[in-house]
């Protein structure tokens, strides 16, 4: 049998390697580990000052806290809150960034110009946009309300209100994010032969019935991508509640992400929070395998 020989190793790509593995061990493993064995116990915060980050003090409850957080009130309405934002943010953003990529795409002057300005809100923070949003929909000195105003209408106090202020985070999230899903559209759409547009004005076939039939079904492919994407920012939402609304009016814009801060970071209660992180990664897995079914059946 072949003796194995460590000095005939060429370790300089490990060396090279050794930095990230180091980083992505130290700040992403790690934590996920220490998170998922902190779910079975009850953390005392002062015990962590003492013993520090690379041991887990607290007393061993097993599946408890797990069971808990199903009975607590307060996480099952953040679910239905983050699902609430979804089902405003992903049909905005997937239509708005769809219709707007089929018109950049025609051959219209300053059409570059046009890509470049919906871009831009892509990059801007989170928090600059989440200022800028706070200011529009002020209820006293803000544009909504003063274009409302103008038509004689009492505009409402967007954030103060538990019906509306989740919509306009939504709002305000798909602003941002349009540019970008805009973007892989419009590769999309640059991709269908143009025969097949002319092909369809030989028979006389209409704009709608050119995108109904052509476009729509040939972008496909791109529309589950981007579904998955929405859905994936849909179950992160965080920075955008923090900064417009705390999680108010009365908890109605607490998404599942900022409860776990605030369980963690506000109350301290660090088992309950690893617990309903592992909740939130097994309900991610879930949507992750039924999308993953669908895109691979339609790409079957």
């Amino acid at each position: 049998m072949k003796r194995f020989d460590l000095r005939k190793i060429d370790w300089t790509g490990y060396a090279f390697l050794a930095p990230a593995l180091l980083i992505l061990s130290l700040f992403i493993m790690y934590p996920i580990v220490w998170a998922f064995i902190a779910s079975f116990k009850v953390i005392n915060p002062m015990e962590m000052r003492q013993t520090g980050l690379f041991t887990i003090p607290g007393e061993f409850v097993g599946i408890s806290q797990y069971i808990e957080v199903f009975k607590n009130d307060l996480f099952i309405k953040s679910l239905f809150n983050t699902g609430y934002f979804g089902l405003v943010y992903i049909p905005i953003t997937l239509v708005s960034s769809a219709l707007l990529a089929i018109f950049v795409n025609r051959q219209l002057k300053g059409v570059n110009f046009f890509r470049t300005v919906l871009f831009i809100p892509y990059i801007i923070s989170i928090v600059s946009a989440s200022l800028i949003f706070l200011f529009i929909f002020n209820s006293d000195q803000g544009l909504v309300n003063a274009l409302l105003y103008k038509f004689g209408i009492d505009g409402p106090n967007w954030f103060s209100n538990s019906l509306l202020a989740m919509p306009v985070i939504a709002i305000m999230s798909a602003w941002k994010k349009i540019g970008y899903f805009m973007l892989i559209y419009l590769a999309g759409l640059q991709n269908i032969p143009h025969s097949l547009y002319e092909s369809a004005e030989i028979d006389g076939a209409s704009p709608i019935k050119k995108f109904w039939y052509i476009t729509w079904p040939l972008l496909g492919r791109i529309t589950l991508v981007v579904s998955v994407l929405l859905m994936i920012d849909t179950l992160k939402v965080f920075q955008e509640i923090y900064v417009m609304t705390g999680g108010g009016p009365g908890d109605s814009t607490t998404t599942v992400p900022f409860l776990i801060y605030n369980e963690a970071f506000q109350f301290f209660r660090i088992g309950t929070a690893s617990a309903m992180s592992y909740i939130l990664f097994l309900i991610i897995i879930v949507i992750t395998i039924v999308q993953k079914r669908a895109v691979d059946k339609k790409l079957g």
